[in-house]
């Protein structure tokens, strides 16, 4: 009897602090209806690590806006949660809510284990879900809440890495995903050119390698590129293609071609180079010539990426960084051209401390709609730098490219400073592959995290 008669004055002193939530169009006191009808947190702190100008660690506290993060009501199952989480490493301890509803609400403490009651004035520990019960006024019915705040578990812009299988044999050459697996394209010590495999996934285990019986010792596997379901490469000036990535047959002869340099699935298109064309080839056509191959023109160690204009969907954007000699000496080449446009540009770095650096193996991937480069030893930023030192990334679209110097994007540590043959890559889930034939040092997938989340 008098635990009854405790919970019914607690209610009844509720019922004063809610009394401008109840139900305005009837009796208070009797009304029969218990729930909660809107729930939103105050502001609160965010505290990340950053560097400041001269390259020490600090901590920058942030202020976060809690109506920039609403919460949904499962009336239903009687779960309360923001379904866009707060800021990584956001305070929860010490949150301020507010809340409209029918009845009168109560929070469960786990130290009594009971509900009791709160005031809206006082801050909340959200660093774990929280049980709430909503009490009609008249006493009659009861309704139970979760309230979840979610946030971020880990830093959104960090680049997480996880070496997921020994090395490649033979020595990588190119890598793709196709399918529903992964390939690694690259030749044995007698020339003969090879492939190993592996099931997309969590799990990596490569496919024994296998010859590429259809496909000349001396094709190009940097030339590969996917197209429309369909795989092509170069070898002998000849065009390649496979449907499997392991049987291959001559599609095109006599043009003597040198590079892929851009495949658009939006345009249905694909460029070639020869030592003297441009070339343009729509879906399955003919080739057509687009323009005499202009001076100092990337033809060798060609990276090639096509994307759609931020601005305007329809415009594709073409962007080709390689080198002009079959040793991929000197400084790389970046070029450029827009779907609307009728000539590729060349990107002049006269006089620019930040080129594209010029490294050995040099990979150029297009990465959260920025371009990455990196590889071995070589010059960027007007210095010597050594292999694996860093990514360089461009936000103009290739024209200027800075080492990232913060700890958010970093290449794997092991990597630092070996100078040994790679491959890299982009699959469709944004992980970010480095694959090399040396056991000591492995696979490494990565992700900046905030790409990984599930919305």
């Amino acid at each position: 009897m008098k635990s009854k008669l405790a919970i019914y004055l607690s209610v009844l002193a509720m019922v004063f602090a809610f009394s401008s939530c109840a139900n305005d169009d009837g009796d208070e006191a009797s009304s029969p209806y218990a729930y909660i009808k809107s729930f939103s947190i105050g502001n609160v702190k965010s505290s990340y690590p950053a560097f400041t100008a001269t390259g020490k660690d600090t901590v920058i506290v942030k202020t976060i806006s809690g109506s920039s993060y609403p919460f949904v009501i499962n009336q239903a199952s009687g779960e309360i949660y923001n379904s866009d989480s707060l800021p990584y490493a956001t305070n929860l301890s010490k949150l301020v809510i507010g809340m409209t509803l029918e009845g009168v609400a109560m929070i469960y403490v786990e130290e009594s284990g009971a509900y009791e009651t709160f005031s809206l004035e006082d801050s909340i520990d959200f660093t774990t879900p929280r049980d709430f019960r909503v009490t009609s006024l008249d006493g009659s019915y009861s309704k139970f809440y979760t309230i979840s705040v979610n946030a971020h578990q880990v830093e959104p812009d960090l680049l997480t890495w996880k070496n997921v299988s020994a090395g490649v044999s033979p020595s990588p050459e190119k890598a793709m995903e196709f399918g529903d697996r992964i390939y690694v394209f690259g030749r044995l010590s007698t020339g003969d050119p090879v492939v190993v495999s592996t099931k997309y996934g969590e799990n990596v285990v490569w496919s024994m390698s296998k010859t590429l019986g259809s496909l000349p010792s001396t094709v190009d596997f940097s030339t590969m590129h996917l197209f429309n379901g369909t795989l092509y490469v170069l070898a002998d000036g000849d065009l390649y293609t496979s449907a499997d990535a392991e049987n291959w047959t001559v599609a095109l002869q006599g043009y003597g071609l040198l590079a892929i340099i851009g495949a658009s699935e939006a345009e249905d298109c694909l460029w070639f180079a020869s030592a003297d064309n441009i070339y343009r080839r729509e879906g399955a056509g003919v080739l057509s010539v687009f323009s005499a191959l202009p001076d100092d023109f990337p033809l060798y160690g060609v990276s090639t990426m096509s994307y759609a204009l931020s601005h305007n969907k329809s415009i594709m954007r073409y962007v080709l960084v390689g080198y002009t000699t079959k040793e991929k000496d000197g400084s790389p080449k970046v070029w450029s051209m827009l779907s609307t446009e009728d000539a590729w540009e060349k990107y002049d770095n006269t006089g620019n401390q930040y080129s594209c650096p010029a490294l050995e193996r040099l990979a150029v991937l297009r990465y959260d709609d920025e371009l990455y480069a990196f590889g071995g030893k070589g010059t960027a930023e007007g210095k010597e730098v050594e292999a694996f030192s860093s990514f360089y990334v461009s936000r103009d679209n290739g024209i200027t490219w800075k080492a990232q110097t913060d700890f958010y994007q970093t290449l794997p540590k092991e990597l630092k400073g070996l100078n040994i043959p790679f491959t890299a890559f982009i699959d469709s889930d944004n992980y970010m592959w480095i694959i090399t034939s040396d056991d000591n040092v492995g696979v490494y997938r990565g992700i900046i995290n905030r790409l990984g989340f599930k919305k």
